[in-house]
């Protein structure tokens, strides 16, 4: 592989030797040091073989005395290349300066990727990076992409992990967030558990304290369930005070409304449609071929292309294309079977929207109701069982 390579460099030509003393040619440029390789016979006075450009010009008078004539019938290598091309010394110079200008581009940051937050917004994220000086048009030898994940993490407390990585002109910085930690009351300090929201108590597990509600019985939020303060016998005037702990699982009720409307608007595309082109250069939007909109409603539709090499060689070059979509609104009658199917389908939706995500729901259902302008009103409700129980601090809010 090697020596193929070599000689591609120097340069070599395929040949036919024709003649009737073929293998005195070859034992003759074998003696005189004339490297020969791929030599094939293909007739009984022709032979095929490949030779350097210098052993080339040696094989004239080899040729002469066997009486063979030598025939090129390929040029490979290197040299050939570049004399072919001498005469174009501006396509040169554009390949030559073509190949600088895309090593220069890609000495850069133009992409900086975050994915893993779910909560945590995007852009928080990226204003710490931005701070940090990691921003697109920044050298990436000038990144410490260690450093980087180490200030986010100190400077997030949502965040628990951070792993930044620079893969060609993108840096890709992944998350997790930290689970909040719930307000925790020390172990030695008193403490009541009292009602997080208003319920029905379904179950009470005392492991410390005193039960200051029973099962079945209705508690607003705020109401103490599990006291802190302990009575001790023949001593009223002075009670324990402890740490209250226990679970208090209660039957807790979330709800919404909705108007049931009969009447419905529909919105239908004409198939019209107007685009708005943007060309992006290092960031910079500059928009070209934007006209007035001739449409009252719409959708509007942002289409971002940037010109890259693979998902992570991206270059600081794109367009954008603002396409709007031209709406037909439409006023609809529906039955009042179907609207209010919609409007309990709606209200269900608010309700669930509100429920903590350790909520079990036990039952749901949805009722109508005219209020007093005739209009009816889907009302949903969702029971769900919960532990409604939280710490504070005795003599605390």
């Amino acid at each position: 592989m090697l020596l193929r390579l070599w000689n591609y460099v120097k340069g070599y030509v395929i040949i036919f030797v024709e003649g009737y003393f073929l293998e005195k040619f070859v034992n003759i440029c074998t003696r005189r040091q004339i490297f020969l390789w791929d030599v094939k016979k293909r007739k009984n006075s022709t032979m095929s073989m490949k030779v350097s450009i210098k052993g080339f010009k040696m094989l004239r008078p080899i040729a002469k005395k066997t009486g063979c004539r030598v025939k090129i019938v390929g040029r490979r290598g290197v040299p050939f290349i570049l004399y072919r091309y001498k005469r174009r010394k501006t396509f040169i110079a554009g390949a030559v300066l073509f190949v600088f200008l895309f090593y220069f581009m890609t000495s850069f940051v133009w992409s900086i990727e975050v994915t893993g937050n779910e909560k945590l917004e995007t852009d928080v994220i990226m204003d710490r990076v931005y701070q940090l000086g990691v921003k697109p048009g920044i050298l990436k030898y000038r990144i410490n992409p260690h450093d980087v994940a180490t200030n986010l993490m100190f400077d997030i407390n949502e965040l628990s992990w951070v792993s930044v990585v620079i893969k060609g002109t993108k840096v890709k910085i992944e998350v997790a967030e930290g689970v909040e930690k719930p307000k925790l009351v020390d172990k030695n300090t008193p403490c009541d558990i009292v009602a997080a929201k208003d319920g029905v108590i379904k179950s009470i597990i005392v492991k410390s304290g005193l039960e200051a509600v029973k099962v079945g019985e209705t508690v607003k939020k705020g109401q103490v369930l599990i006291s802190g303060t302990v009575p001790v016998k023949n001593q009223e005037d002075n009670p324990r005070i402890l740490h209250a702990i226990g679970d208090v699982i209660a039957r807790t009720w979330y709800d919404a409304r909705e108007p049931v409307e009969t009447k419905i608007f529909e919105k239908n595309r004409t198939g019209r449609k107007k685009d708005n082109l943007s060309v992006v250069v290092f960031s910079k939007k500059i928009d070209l071929f934007h006209g007035s909109l001739p449409y009252e409603e719409y959708d509007k539709v942002n289409i971002e292309k940037n010109l890259s090499i693979g998902e992570d060689l991206v270059l600081p070059f794109g367009i954008v294309i603002e396409r709007y979509y031209e709406n037909n609104i439409i006023e609809k009658e529906i039955s009042l079977d179907e609207a209010k199917k919609i409007a309990a389908n709606n209200a269900y939706k608010k309700a669930y929207s509100s429920l903590p995500k350790e909520a079990k729901i036990v039952e749901t259902s949805v009722n109508f109701i005219e209020n007093e302008d005739g209009q009816i009103i889907a009302e949903a409700i969702i029971e769900c069982l919960e532990n409604i129980g939280y710490e504070r601090e005795i003599g605390g809010n």
